[in-house]
């Protein structure tokens, strides 16, 4: 792995032989805000529709069956307080095309994320319209999934008026005051201003690679953007919310204070106490409510290491409400007191080896974990996480596990029922 960083402008290659398909991804980083997340959420998708110099997605799409079947694709997401908008491409490694597909890969994402600008005009009205209607139906749409729903109304719930409790891909209401003069000035903004981060997966000379998306993507100079790590709300005690909603099964979403700095080794012993608590094949979510007292469908934990917050996610029979959350404390509190079997240990780094190795086998998730790395502030490889996790003791998880607040227990329930 090599990295160049200058302006706010990061480049990372990480060569790599075992693969047929190389990747490169372009992300830049925005502050997440009401005034412009989804701006953010719309421009990318407008941008693969064409330019003047792609007119359209067929003249797009041909270029990539030219490429052997490339792929292009675009993904918003939210890390913390910051909103990520990457353009990414897939395609054939050069030694087994004959021929530099990478730098025509560089030029291709270059052409697609500046095109509008270098090659003159805005965006389309119609187009615009277009992909109003599809952000539309996808922020709709986020219902349909009643676990996320259930973990992003709980996380809404305790950071409401934050901007972490925004939705990185906005919402309706929002665009329906969106403009082409004002989709257009936001674009400008983010591409031209915002940090960029350029990371290169693939089986290249690393220098090489690097050498060459710097002469396509540049290092002008960029905003200097942080992510605010702490919550910065006052604790002020365990909200009980209730929604209702039509559903047939319950689901309980908890969300938790760590208390943890999680860009210091903390956040390995708080990783190993996610293991314990939810996310391992042997964890006491999973062997104690739902294998032992069959009282959810499912039940497991996460860690936002963006927040430095834990959400507890179940889904369960609606009259074992009760039931079922006390349960749940109960392993808290049960970890708070260091009752963590040799077991329950040893599924949790387990579970984080297989994980972390997995990583390695998709050059998709490996440039993913990269570049959560760097907006951390650390560049470990999986395997070197695999290891501080290694030193994780129980006496470790016990004591973060007593830093712990529980501020909201989110539960959506069937409606009209009692």
């Amino acid at each position: 792995m090599q990295k160049k960083e200058k302006n706010n402008n990061f480049y990372m290659a990480f060569c790599d032989d075992r693969f047929k398909i190389n990747r490169i991804a372009i992300t830049f980083i925005d502050k997440l805000e009401r005034e412009k997340n989804t701006l953010n959420a719309l421009f990318p998708m407008v941008l693969i529709r064409g330019n003047n110099k792609y007119k359209d997605m067929k003249e797009i799409n041909r270029f990539l069956d030219n490429m052997y079947g490339a792929t292009l694709s675009i993904d918003v997401d939210k890390k913390g307080d910051l909103q990520t908008i990457t353009f990414s491409i897939s395609f054939l490694n050069d030694r087994f095309a004959g021929e530099q597909l990478y730098e025509k890969s560089l030029q291709f994402l270059h052409d697609i994320i500046y095109g509008p600008i270098e090659y003159g005009g805005g965006f389309k009205e119609e187009v615009i319209e277009q992909e109003k209607n599809n952000l539309k139906q996808e922020i709709e749409g986020r219902i349909n999934d009643k676990v996320q729903y259930a973990i992003d109304r709980c996380i809404e719930i305790m950071f409401e008026g934050q901007n972490y409790a925004l939705y990185e891909k906005g919402n309706v209401d929002d665009l329906k005051t969106i403009t082409k003069d004002k989709l257009f000035l936001q674009y400008k903004e983010v591409v031209e201003k915002k940090p960029m981060y350029v990371m290169i997966y693939g089986d290249y000379n690393e220098e090489y690679a690097i050498s060459k998306a710097l002469e396509v993507f540049g290092q002008n100079q960029r905003e200097d953007i942080k992510n605010d790590f702490s919550i910065n709300l006052p604790f002020a005690g365990t909200r009980y919310i209730t929604e209702e909603m039509e559903v047939n099964q319950g689901k309980i979403s908890i969300g938790i204070r760590t208390n943890v700095d999680t860009r210091s080794t903390d956040y390995y012993k708080l990783l190993m106490l996610n293991g314990v608590l939810g996310a391992s094949p042997k964890s006491k979510l999973f062997e104690n409510v739902r294998e032992k007292a069959s009282l959810c469908y499912y039940a497991f934990s996460r860690v936002d290491r963006f927040k430095s917050v834990m959400v507890i996610s179940s889904g369960i029979e609606i009259e074992n409400y009760e039931k079922a959350l006390n349960l749940i404390l109960q392993q808290l509190e049960d970890i708070k007191k260091g009752v963590i079997t040799t077991v329950e240990y040893e599924s949790a780094l387990n579970y984080y080896k297989t994980a972390l190795m997995a990583i390695y086998d998709s050059p998709r998730d490996l440039l993913g974990f990269y570049l959560n790395q760097a907006l951390v502030g650390e560049m470990l490889e999986p395997k070197e996480i695999f290891e501080m996790l290694k030193d994780v003791n129980v006496s470790d998880v016990k004591e973060i596990a007593n830093r712990f607040e529980v501020d909201t227990v989110y539960f959506l329930r069937n409606r009209g029922a009692m």
